[in-house]
């Protein structure tokens, strides 16, 4: 397990990683919370004539983590250096600590927290002496899930010369080469415990792209009515569905959040397996469209 700091750019922190007798160090201490289901918030409604109350529904309220920590020195100054490395990469300015869990078969989970309090500092007797000193790290992470690895889980070629399916490898991720694509049961499988929000990038030229799930949310951009491209040739269109982002740029900035059609729905991916919806009209060139996601898990 490790901690980094500014968003996850920072210098990566060690915290069960000690082997030898190498000082000084942070260890992770015995105690930890937090770590397993997240809390959920339940909604209902009482009756004046009924016992009891009636469930409405329920969503995942954010994650509080308690981490004791164990601050080891060479000697006092060795000591302030590691607490002031360790408070520099918590500071909720410098954007959200990361912390990566990493366990014997190499899956990586990360969970985005804040923090929150618990390096206040206590100088008595039990927690801290002359080149040690102990905390109880207080963080919230406002999104409570983990996170795995980016997934790349399809890719479609068209206006290409290959096959219509690849067959030199595995099945996923998907390739699919032809001028028009157009198929409303693409199968996708999502590895995580819940829905995850899928980045797709759409390399011009494209005349005019839908995107739909399973349960007909959709998005997309029509062709223009002067017969032009959508996304024109050498331009790769970004749609991060993302909430807290939800944007659709190109690699040169130009916002194509007003192009999209009336209603538009940036849906997720659900759980497991799914389908999708994908109807593509390729421009006069060769064109992509790429499907990526990262897996949410609801425990390290």
């Amino acid at each position: 397990m490790s901690i980094t700091g500014y968003g996850g750019e920072g210098e990566e922190i060690p915290l069960t990683a000690f082997t030898d007798r190498r000082w000084p160090g942070i260890l992770l201490q015995a105690g930890a919370s937090g770590l397993d289901t997240p809390p959920f918030e339940l909604h209902a409604d009482s009756s004046p004539n009924l016992d009891g109350s009636i469930y409405r529904g329920s969503r995942v309220a954010a994650r509080e983590v308690m981490l004791p920590v164990y601050l080891y020195g060479i000697d006092r100054r060795s000591l302030k250096e590691l607490k002031r490395k360790l408070i520099t990469a918590l500071n909720p300015k410098h954007g959200a600590c990361v912390l990566k869990f990493v366990e014997a078969d190499s899956q990586v989970r990360k969970l985005y927290c804040y923090y929150k309090d618990g390096m206040g500092g206590n100088e008595s007797a039990e927690n801290a002496g002359f080149r040690w000193i102990k905390y109880g790290i207080q963080l919230t992470a406002l999104d409570p899930y983990f996170y795995g690895e980016d997934l790349h889980v399809a890719e479609w070629n068209l206006n290409h010369g290959d096959g219509f399916l690849r067959t030199d490898k595995g099945l996923f991720p998907l390739r699919i080469s032809r001028g028009i694509l157009a198929d409303q049961k693409i199968p996708v499988i999502n590895p995580g415990d819940v829905e995850a929000w899928p980045v797709w990038q759409v390399q011009g030229p494209v005349r005019g792209f839908r995107l739909t799930n399973a349960a007909g949310a959709s998005f997309g951009i029509s062709a223009p009515a002067d017969g032009s491209d959508a996304v024109p040739a050498g331009r790769v269109l970004t749609v991060d569905t993302r909430p807290g982002h939800k944007t659709l740029l190109d690699d040169q900035g130009k916002n194509y959040w007003p192009l999209l059609d009336p209603a538009p729905a940036l849906w997720p991916v659900e759980s497991g397996k799914s389908t999708v919806g994908v109807s593509v009209t390729a421009g006069s060139g060769p064109a992509s469209l790429m499907l990526t996601l990262r897996p949410r898990f609801e425990t390290y």
